[in-house]
C-alpha cells in the first residue's frame, strides 16, 4: 500500500492540514515540495519556511484574505466525531480529491464519508513520514 500512498503524494501539490500532531509534518510537507495551507477555526493560512539569523528554519503561518480555490490532500488530526464537518466545510468546497487521517487518528465512519463523496481515503500512514521518501 505504501507505494500507491506515495503515487498519490507524487501527483499531489497542494495539502491543507487541519490540526497536525507537530512541527515535523508541515515542515516534511514544504521540503518535499508541497503547498501547505494551514487550517484553525475560520483561518486559512499558507506554511514557509524562513531561516533566522542564527541560520536556524523557522516554520511560519502567513494568514489568507480567502480560502484557497483547491487542494488535492486534506490531512486530518482532529477526533472522529469533527470529520463529517470537516468533509462538508474544507474537502467538498476545495475539491480535495483525497482525505488523509493522520495518524494515531482512524475512523470507521469517515472511510464510509469518503467513498460516499468518491474520495480516496487514507488512514495508518504518515503523511510527513512518506513526504521525506519522494
Amino acid at each position: 500500500m505504501t507505494e500507491s500512498y506515495i503515487q498519490i503524494l507524487k501527483n499531489a501539490r497542494t495539502i491543507l492540514l487541519v490540526d497536525w500532531p507537530g512541527v515535523d509534518v508541515p515542515l516534511s510537507l514544504l521540503k518535499a515540495g508541497f503547498m501547505v495551507i494551514g487550517y484553525a477555526p475560520d483561518n486559512y493560512s499558507i506554511a514557509t519556511i524562513e531561516i533566522n539569523s542564527d541560520g536556524k528554519e523557522k516554520l511560519i503561518f502567513k494568514a489568507l484574505n480567502k480560502p484557497p480555490a483547491s487542494v488535492d490532500i486534506v490531512n486530518i488530526f482532529r477526533p472522529e466525531e469533527e470529520h463529517e464537518e470537516i468533509i462538508s466545510r474544507h474537502v467538498l468546497p476545495l475539491k480535495a480529491k483525497v482525505i488523509w487521517l493522520q495518524p494515531p487518528v482512524k475512523s470507521a465512519h469517515t472511510v464510509i464519508l469518503a467513498r460516499e463523496n468518491g474520495l480516496i481515503f487514507i488512514e495508518g500512514e504518515d503523511l510527513a513520514a512518506l513526504a521525506k521518501m519522494l
